[in-house]
């Protein structure tokens, strides 16, 4: 009996080999060093620097916006050149962002943080196609998961630290995000030792492209996909903006913000590993479980500010933009996975990185001036925006329910 529930764990984790430890940790490290800038920056910024909300907003606009060109260049060169490379290239350069914290001047420091989140989107597809080649396509799903778990766990864990820095220690908000380089080394430095003795790029092949017919409706799926992803894009904000509220909203005091970012990507790595293990279909999964629940958030994230709602309440809105967020960080790249051929994968996770981002640009640079009028009014658009891509991805999913794949 004993044997046998050994042999069951043994079978339920065996998705789990040592080039996805290294990529995921990776992942952990990384975010152990970056989102800590990114819950800290915009208190940096408007708080000790002075600066009005939508030159935050123009900053983390052109972080996305124009970061989707460099994810695009990123997938190809995966392709072309190599996976391992391009992810390890791209890491390498991520840590300009620990020093946007060392200057008072706004246009040096904006243009660390824009670099660091730039070198990010280089090599995010990459990366991602990376853990495809080493995993089993029935664990996809199961792979996705457990890296946003660990991704997303590196970044509570440093917004955590930042909570004990500014609290218990009283370090300077400059000293805090000058020490996130420690952990983005460790991160680059994990990636060297992916050895890929063992692909399974080969035995991914894209869904029900035997036919003409079916190569027609596959690429209208994967259109469908990528087009929800841009109009997803345009209500996804930086939550920057959560955090000015909760901080604003208690008389500028830090430790509200950071504890925004804190629920946020608790909820977010919770909501990941666990969907992640379910035999959903992927892209039904993500429209209800990952859109749909953004939208709802938003919008009552806005109903809280305007009607002045208990924190309590204020956070339990923010926990679900985390479940949207862990659901469309999983089953987003799981669907690419499924719809695009094995040869162009890192290209495919290219394009997802190009459709959020293209979206992401207007989104903050429209959030970051309506937040300046109004922030009730910059929630409802992220809500209306995020209803939209719902119901795109909603009517392709009902009216092709034989073309979306279920989990094996």
């Amino acid at each position: 009996m004993l044997y046998w529930k050994r042999e069951k764990m043994f079978k339920k984790q065996q998705f789990i080999n040592k080039d996805v430890l290294l990529i995921c940790f990776s992942a952990f490290f990384a975010d152990l060093g970056y989102q800590g800038v990114t819950a800290l920056f915009p208190l940096f910024l408007i708080i000790e620097l002075h600066q009005p909300v939508y030159i935050y907003g123009i900053i983390t606009a052109l972080s996305f916006g124009a970061g989707s060109f460099f994810a695009y260049f990123g997938g190809k060169l995966g392709d072309k050149i190599d996976k391992k490379t391009i992810a390890i290239i791209g890491n390498i350069f991520i840590p300009l962002m620990s020093l946007s914290g060392l200057t008072h001047m706004i246009w040096l420091s904006g243009l660390l943080f824009i670099l660091g989140w730039w070198a990010r989107y280089f090599r995010t597809p990459a990366r991602r196609a990376l853990l495809v080649t080493v995993s089993k396509p029935e664990y996809r799903s199961n792979i996705f998961g457990f890296l946003h778990a660990l991704d997303i766990g590196g970044g509570l864990a440093s917004t955590l630290l930042a909570l004990i820095f500014v609290l218990a220690l009283h370090l300077p908000i400059r000293f805090i995000i000058l020490l996130s380089a420690i952990p983005l080394f460790v991160s680059t430095a994990l990636l060297f030792f992916i050895k890929r003795n063992k692909t399974y790029s080969d035995e991914t092949q894209p869904l029900h492209v035997t036919t003409a017919t079916g190569n027609h409706r596959n690429n209208v799926l994967f259109t469908a996909l990528l087009f929800s992803a841009v109009l997803y894009g345009f209500s996804f904000y930086n939550l920057g903006f959560p955090i000015l509220t909760a901080a604003l909203a208690h008389q500028y005091n830090y430790s509200w913000g950071i504890l925004t970012y804190a629920v946020y990507l608790g909820i977010s790595a919770i909501s990941g590993y666990a969907l992640g293990s379910t035999r959903l279909k992927p892209v039904r999964a993500l429209w209800t479980l990952g859109y749909l629940p953004s939208a709802l958030s938003s919008l009552l994230i806005g109903l809280s500010v305007l009607f002045h709602f208990p924190s309590l309440v204020f956070y339990l809105f923010i926990a679900g933009l985390g479940l949207g967020m862990g659901a469309v960080e999983t089953y987003e790249p799981t669907a690419i996975s499924l719809f695009v051929h094995p040869k162009t994968l890192s290209s495919g996770m290219g394009w997802l990185s190009v459709s959020r981002s293209a979206g992401q640009f207007l989104s903050n640079l429209i959030m970051g001036i309506l937040f300046s009028f109004s922030q009730f009014y910059s929630y409802l658009y992220a809500f209306i925006a995020a209803l939209l891509a719902t119901i795109i991805l909603m009517t392709v999913d009902l009216t092709h329910p034989e073309q979306i794949a279920k989990k094996k």
